[in-house]
């Protein structure tokens, strides 16, 4: 059966039947005549929608989906200051530890030019990082060249991106509570020690926020990582 946004919008959905149809939507994706190339490039609102909202949704949900805590979701699809509403029932919401109603805001720490790599690869079946695009000063066309990285400045850039996106956020207003979700898009291979030391980086950073949590997630190496309110 053919699934459409329409089949998340402002329904409320059981967290784990959520998870469900959003990743059954991803394989129908897949599998469908250009597929690979819808989910790579983004250029329709369904594809766009499926990877930056409706796929770090349910990441969210799987983590804090338990037996003390069962997960309702409604995503919407609109321009309202939340992506989606978050129902809790259970003991922890019995004894307080978890509000009963809480709202989703979802955003992506990602390279300015990922978009124009992921293009180029599309276009000739390879790409270096995204650090490594460049402009043809001849053709006027971008390129894709190789980047070596040094040090810790992988790891680095990373923590700088997550900070510009929770810095741009707070200064938006939400609903409260609200719980931002991240979702990280590397540019190649993160050894988990890579990963902590850009997390603790932005968490010594001490970034003024007003969200109730930052889930911080990435969906290459499933890493993920809190940070409170």
């Amino acid at each position: 059966m053919k699934q459409s946004l329409a089949d998340f919008d402002n329904r409320l959905i059981n967290g784990m039947d959520f998870c469900k149809k959003a990743y059954s939507l991803f394989e129908n994706i897949r599998r469908s005549p250009n597929g690979v190339e819808r989910l790579r490039l983004r250029k329709d609102r369904l594809e766009k929608k499926l990877i930056e909202e409706l796929l770090p949704i349910a990441r969210y949900v799987q983590a804090r989906h338990s037996h003390g805590r069962q997960l309702k979701v409604r995503w919407k699809d609109g321009t309202q200051n939340y992506d989606a509403q978050l129902l809790s029932t259970g003991l922890l919401v019995e004894l307080r530890l978890v509000p009963r109603v809480v709202y989703l805001e979802v955003t992506t720490a990602v390279h300015e030019k990922d978009h124009i790599a992921r293009d180029i690869f599309n276009k000739t079946g390879r790409a270096f990082t995204a650090k490594g695009v460049k402009k043809d000063p001849q053709t006027g066309k971008y390129v894709s060249q190789p980047y070596v990285y040094t040090n810790l400045e992988l790891p680095k850039d990373l923590a700088n991106r997550i900070a510009k996106r929770i810095q741009a956020k707070t200064n938006k207003e939400y609903r409260i509570p609200t719980i931002l979700i991240i979702q990280c898009m590397l540019e190649m291979n993160f050894f988990e020690g890579e990963w902590n030391y850009a997390i603790q980086t932005v968490r010594d950073a001490n970034i003024l926020h007003r969200f109730e949590e930052i889930f911080l997630f990435d969906s290459n190496h499933h890493y993920s990582a809190t940070l409170p309110g």
